[in-house]
């Protein structure tokens, strides 16, 4: 019996809805016939951004004259328990760029098939600490392991997506990695043959499913010339072997490729003592020559074994043929028989070395001078040849990414960098954020780049706003930690910590104006290093928090005039503060919401008085989800929460403004660890859309953020 499911056509759906429903037509209560197709809005994701993921909740609205019958998102049906006014969507994406299209239709027989459409760049899990790699060219890859994530990844060669074919859950937890590095491809048994140093084992990887067999290992098949400290690998397939080198007994072995037996090619006493190993790393077939080149870390050299005999011969060293480029720490080698040389990653010169195979001459083929210091190396490690693209791809086990080489001028290029959209104004080290939906926008200030940067929500495009060359440097930022949105005068007011300073920035203009610091108006009441700030409008002043004063400081927006409205003696010592970060206004209540990383704890300050009460701590109401380091706060007052930041804690948590509960809203666990936080740090909320922005200062993210506010989802919106 035939059981394959159909999807039929959204417009027989809405006819079936239509002839079941009300017998095959539809009109107002007036009489008026609906002739118009229901509209939506997708409110998550964001309109451009990139997710680790492979699956995406969509989520939206609609609206129509009549009744929505049915909401598709790429061919998913929608769920909704409220007649699609708002709705939902399980969507799985393809490795790259996805549109996700919202279709629609209505009982009375409209449809749009692109009622709503926004972007998504599934570009995987970042690459974390990349070692070992190897071509698979007939699938346009790369094979990448990568010790932290302890998985073998697969790297598209085009657009740097990466997929997950191995790792301790896929495709389960049998023989799962340990410290996973070279790597090489046999492509007769779709698989690829791993070193892992944690198993000392030869492990064979099914690249159809992930699964992981041990092919050689010190009782697999027997203990016999069991490894020591294997580390470099690579493939004799005229001999059906694996060659690996072992740093730990200084020798390489040959592997069988069927049995798993391994016999010693070349030792310290194989053949002789001659040119014997120190500490080999890295190994490659020269064919040709029948012969391997090794790579030798503590004698900072290339050596040929030959592979009938064992014997050993210096090809290049700090005396062969002599000292210029000598090596420093040799790392990784491949073979470019094209042009009659090997090509060696050495990380003490943060570089690529061309090493001459007939005189062994070294000379530098990519640096931070070669051909200059864009994309520079930090580590690099594992090098392969992509020749059809005239290029090497190397791992940068401190960049944590997978560059390309350009083997004629030395560029690279980052294949795996995740930026969303691109890398024009990228960040450096984003702090706090608003929200300026006059013009959809996120206003980020950025340490690292002394800026104010703008993020096009619709986009995720970052502009700069304000830096010392825009406009000028009169008033140059030094350490912009806070800001503000002043809509009603087309400005941002930032904290500058490094200034210790209140600062007006002209939006159209980008100029800058000291509001407040140590000379304006006065000395009195200066700042001494002030963080979080919120914007009292009804009494046209700055509520600013001050670390170092353990104070609330009001600052009049006319004449910069400083007041203290709370700390340790105003109006008592009561719950006084120990280290005052986030803040955020809540005027229904006439207080202050504030983060203290000092107590660990959420403060209310009464406007009036200046007097504090706990909000939130590890005894009100209880221990459940206590604080580790709070810091950004927004207030979400149609569900009675704030919502925090915790950097400590790496979350999200909703606190309950009547009980002073905390839940997790997001973290590295909720839903799932995809898109997983750094360091959270500032948080914004766009409540029409029922999601927060927030910033993550760690350095291998550096981005704004989007999560879902329903269910905890992360994306990338800008990095």
């Amino acid at each position: 019996m035939n059981t394959t499911k159909k999807r039929f056509p959204l417009s027989l759906l809405i006819l079936t809805t239509l002839l079941s429903a009300c017998g095959g037509g539809s009109s107002s209560d007036d009489g008026t016939v609906d002739s118009t197709a229901p509209t939506a809005d997708i409110t998550f994701p964001p309109g451009v951004s990139a997710t680790e993921g492979t699956s995406i909740i969509v989520r939206g609205t609609t609206s129509d004259d009549s009744e929505v019958t049915v909401v598709r998102v790429n061919g998913i049906d929608a769920t909704s328990d409220d007649k699609f006014a708002t709705w939902q969507a399980d969507v799985t994406l393809t490795t790259g760029d996805n549109n996700l299209t919202v279709e629609t239709g209505d009982i009375a027989l409209n449809s749009n098939m692109a009622a709503a459409s926004v972007q998504i760049d599934a570009y995987g899990p970042d690459l974390l600490n990349s070692v070992g790699a190897v071509l698979d060219s007939a699938n346009n890859r790369v094979l990448v392991t990568d010790t932290i994530l302890n998985a073998l990844v697969a790297v598209d060669l085009t657009s740097g997506a990466r997929t997950i074919i191995s790792n301790n859950s896929i495709p389960n937890a049998v023989n799962t990695f340990s410290i996973p590095l070279a790597v090489i491809l046999d492509s007769t048994n779709n698989r690829a043959l791993v070193i892992d140093a944690g198993l000392a084992a030869l492990v064979a990887v099914d690249l159809s499913s992930g699964t992981r067999t041990i092919l050689s290992n010190n009782s697999t098949p027997d203990a016999i010339n069991a490894f020591g400290g294997p580390f470099g690998v690579a493939f004799d397939s005229t001999n059906n072997r694996a060659l690996v080198v072992d740093a730990g007994f200084k020798a390489l072995v040959a592997v069988n490729l069927t049995s798993g037996a391994r016999t010693i090619v070349s030792d310290n006493t194989t053949p002789n003592a001659v040119n014997a190993f120190s500490s080999p790393l890295s190994v490659v077939v020269d064919n040709g020559n029948n012969r391997a080149l090794v790579i030798d870390d503590l004698l900072d050299a290339l050596i040929a074994v030959d592979l009938s005999s064992g014997a050993r011969t210096i090809v290049s060293d700090s005396s062969t043929p002599n000292a210029v480029n000598a090596f420093g720490n040799p790392r990784g080698v491949v073979l470019d028989s094209t042009n009659n040389r090997a090509l060696v990653s050495d990380s003490s010169i943060d570089g690529i070395v061309a090493v001459d195979l007939t005189s062994g001459a070294r000379t530098i083929l990519s640096n931070s001078n070669v051909p200059n210091a864009v994309n520079a190396f930090s580590v690099p490690l594992a090098v392969v040849i992509d020749s059809a693209n005239n290029r090497a791809l190397v791992t940068d086990t401190g960049l944590g990414d997978l560059l390309t080489v350009n083997l004629t001028s030395g560029a690279r290029t980052i294949l795996t960098k995740n930026s969303t959209p691109d890398d024009v104004n990228a960040f450096g080290d984003p702090f706090g954020v608003a929200f300026d939906n006059t013009n959809n926008r996120i206003l980020v200030v950025d340490v690292d780049l002394a800026a104010l940067v703008a993020v096009d929500v619709a986009s995720g495009a970052r502009t700069i706003v304000s830096d010392s060359s825009t406009p000028d440097a009169v008033n140059t930022f030094l350490a912009p930690i806070g800001v503000l949105f002043d809509s009603s005068n087309n400005r941002a007011l930032v904290i500058d910590a490094g200034l210790n300073a209140l600062l007006a920035v002209n939006l159209t203009s980008g100029a800058r104006t000291i509001v407040s610091n140590s000379s304006i108006p006065d000395a009195i009441n200066a700042f001494s290093s002030p963080y979080g700030m919120v914007f009292d409008t009804a009494n046209n002043r700055a509520l600013v928090t001050d670390i170092n004063l353990d104070a609330i400081v009001a600052v009049d927006l006319t004449s910069g005039a400083r007041t203290i409205l709370s700390n340790s003696s105003n109006p008592d010592a009561v719950n006084a503060f120990a280290s005052p970060l986030g803040v955020v206004l809540d005027s229904s209540n006439n207080r202050l919401l504030v983060t203290d990383t000092g107590l660990d704890a959420i403060v209310a300050v009464d406007l009036t008085s200046g007097a504090r009460t706990i909000v939130s701590n590890d005894s009100t109401p209880n221990a459940d989800n206590a604080f580790s380091d709070p810091i950004g706060i927004a207030l979400d007052s149609v569900n009675n929460r704030a919502l925090v930041v915790d950097n400590g804690m790496g979350a999200l948590v909703a606190v309950d403004l009547t009980s002073g509960a905390r839940s997790i809203v997001s973290n590295n666990s909720i839903p799932n660890a995809i898109n997983a936080f750094g360091k959270p740090f500032g948080v914004v909320l766009d409540s029409v859309n029922n999601r927060v922005f927030i910033t993550d200062r760690d350095m291998n993210i550096l981005a704004l953020m989007a999560v879902d506010l329903l269910n905890g989802q992360r994306v990338f919106v800008s990095r």
